[in-house]
């Protein structure tokens, strides 16, 4: 996108939370191995959640590798935010520049002037992200380039953009005529979509301005006249059967599910008859044994993710088919069950 150099403090801020990420990670095979000879494993667990939580955190009170995954994980999801704008803020007079001439080009961003979030969004602070998504200006540089590119793309299994491009494919017919990215945020799977459907006309939604503006910004150095728009994916205003393809990457698990159920339904209405629905999220706790379960309810706990739990047991291929979906299927990938897709057809 453009060109910058965290200068040595920065780049010594968000280095170190990706090391301290893996290094976490020896933390938690010690953690496994001293579970496993306590006798705690996935047959042993108790089939309530919160029961598992509780059986784990007593039987490993004393157990010094857990503590130390605990604090890890605790230090790490209330730090990498704030390293990553630290390190920013020490660029801002070079980069800020370059990202606001990025501004004026083929891409589009309609703020819907006086559209209110709804407060499933506005009142959570998503990842622990301080303040929320657009608390600072520049907000979707720092996530889009800063934390996932140089800090979670180092410390998260796979290649993650890798990962996007593969949940693109798995809309079941070569080319679409126009596509809407729902919960486009910085604009990662958004580009997949587009060097995937290279003819296709891209529109995407988001509730942060700050994020689809560093989509915009991405669409505008690479010359693609992406239409994004502030909008909930749940209620878009657009007109019905304007797209022969709806998609999301990664979003489900941080939407109540009343939300999920309405977006499947304003995602019927979009599409054309015919019209193609692929969804990518985590994996679905009934993909998991239980001690895999855990281990993402745990995640997800100090993680910032109020809703995970309530999405990821959602049965969405039953939610899919009621709305009127047809060809509803759902599957992973191996090795780790990783991402999980949603694939679904309006009836012709």
């Amino acid at each position: 996108m453009i060109d910058f150099n965290l200068r040595q403090r920065g780049r010594a801020l968000v280095d170190f939370q990706a090391i301290a990420s893996r290094a976490s990670f020896a933390a938690s095979r010690a953690t496994d191995a001293e579970m496993a000879a306590k006798g705690i494993t996935a047959e042993t667990l108790p089939d309530d959640m919160d029961e598992r939580h509780a059986l784990v955190e007593k039987e490993m009170a004393d157990s010094k590798a857990f503590k130390v995954s605990q604090l890890w994980g605790e230090w790490h999801a209330k730090n990498h935010g704030q390293a990553c704008q630290d390190a920013f803020e020490e660029i801002r007079d070079v980069v800020a520049p370059k990202l606001t001439a990025l501004d004026d080009g083929p891409a589009t961003l309609d703020y819907n002037e006086g559209f209110e979030p709804p407060s499933y969004w506005s009142k959570v602070w998503f990842h622990r992200t301080t303040g929320g998504w657009d608390a600072n200006d520049f907000n979707g540089f720092v996530h889009g380039e800063l934390v996932h590119k140089r800090l979670v793309a180092k410390s998260f299994p796979g290649d993650i953009f890798a990962q996007r491009r593969l949940a693109a494919q798995q809309a079941p017919k070569d080319s679409y005529k126009r596509i809407l990215d729902c919960g486009a945020a910085s604009g990662h799977f958004t580009q997949a979509l587009q060097e995937t459907y290279p003819d296709a006309e891209i529109w995407g939604i988001d509730l942060s301005p700050r994020m689809l503006e560093h989509a915009r910004r991405t669409a505008n150095a690479k010359g693609y006249a992406w239409k994004l728009f502030v909008r909930p994916m749940e209620d878009t205003g657009f007109d019905a059967e304007s797209f022969d393809l709806v998609a999301s990457y990664i979003l489900l698990h941080e939407l109540p599910p009343r939300i999920i159920r309405q977006w499947l339904e304003e995602a019927f209405r979009l599409l054309e008859p015919g019209g193609d629905l692929i969804a990518s999220d985590v994996p679905r706790y009934s993909d998991l044994d239980k001690m895999e379960a855990w281990k993402a309810d745990w995640a997800a706990k100090w993680g910032g993710e109020p809703y995970w739990r309530a999405s990821a047991t959602m049965d969405v291929k039953a939610a899919a088919e009621e709305v009127g979906f047809v060809d509803v299927e759902t599957y992973t990938f191996e090795p780790r069950k990783y991402p999980f897709i949603l694939r679904a057809r309006k009836p012709a």
